[in-house]
């Protein structure tokens, strides 16, 4: 299992969704959403848009994910 997936596991148990994006210049994006089927760039506004994997588990451990 990727890191990836352990993230996205750990947030639907709260009823948090990320999707991701990576441009090409190093950095992912991770974008979070409070309901399922929205790519990163919608069709809803996602919650919080994290920089890099730290960021985006710190994140979503404040939302309460055992990540």
């Amino acid at each position: 299992m990727t890191r990836l997936e352990k993230l996205r596991e750990a947030c639907q148990k709260v009823a948090l969704w990320v999707a991701t994006w990576s441009p090409g210049d190093g950095i992912t994006r991770y974008r979070f959403f409070d309901k399922p089927g929205n790519t990163y760039f919608g069709p809803d506004d996602g919650i919080k848009t994290e920089l890099g994997y730290k960021d985006a588990c710190t994140f979503a451990r404040s939302r309460g994910a055992q990540i």
